[in-house]
């Protein structure tokens, strides 16, 4: 939490206590990426000695293919699969984190996974809903605690916060569709109006 937020704005702040995400309480946001714990699908692979568990996450990219002669929206630029490497290398040691933003990916779902296991730290996930303004609606503002043993995948156009690793450092493997138009790729939207701090704060998350 930013040194900057008078004590008396923080009391009138909203303040969300992050809850133990699963795979219900997340549906409206995405999927949750885990092992499952039954899966009738699952199939033996590599000669059997492997476990296959298929179609965990729905990536989606609704931006068309170069070579889509039938092209709806001819306005979008197309978009390709982008494989990265995140290295959230600067965990949150204050009790409280301030939200001063969130984003989201207009066109492409975005797919975030631990590397690492156990001893790879934990993380929090921060989203809300879409108004009838097209902007994040501050008082639907939910957090979920994740540990390093799953992932998440955001559905399309959902507001989320930036990753907010707790703990220790974290890197995850992410998986979005970017055709290098900035705001077809990543919208931001600041809480500016909503802010009731010098520091910009709109809420804060509870973190300890």
């Amino acid at each position: 939490m930013s040194p900057s937020i008078p004590e008396e704005t923080v009391k009138a702040l909203l303040t969300v206590q992050p809850v133990a995400i699963t795979n219900e309480n997340f549906a409206q946001w995405g999927q949750v990426v885990r092992m499952p714990d039954a899966d009738p699908n699952a199939v033996q692979v590599n000669q059997g000695s492997a476990q296959k568990y298929s179609h965990l996450a729905e990536i989606t990219n609704l931006r068309p293919a170069a070579t889509d002669s039938a092209n709806p929206n001819p306005t979008l630029t197309s978009a390709t699969t982008n494989v990265a490497i995140f290295k959230c290398y600067k965990p949150v040691t204050t009790p409280q984190f301030a939200i001063k933003l969130l984003e989201r990916h207009p066109y492409s779902s975005q797919m975030f996974m631990p590397m690492g296991g156990d001893g790879n730290g934990s993380y929090v996930v921060v989203t809300a809903e879409n108004g009838p303004d097209d902007k994040p609606v501050l008082s639907t503002l939910r957090a979920f605690k994740c540990n390093n043993t799953l992932g998440i995948n955001y559905k399309p156009n959902i507001w989320h916060h930036p990753m907010i690793v707790v703990e220790k450092p974290v890197q995850f493997m992410t998986i979005t569709h970017e055709s290098g138009v900035p705001m077809e790729d990543c919208e931001e939207y600041w809480f500016t109006k909503e802010s009731g701090s010098e520091g910009g704060a709109a809420a804060l998350i509870q973190l300890a």
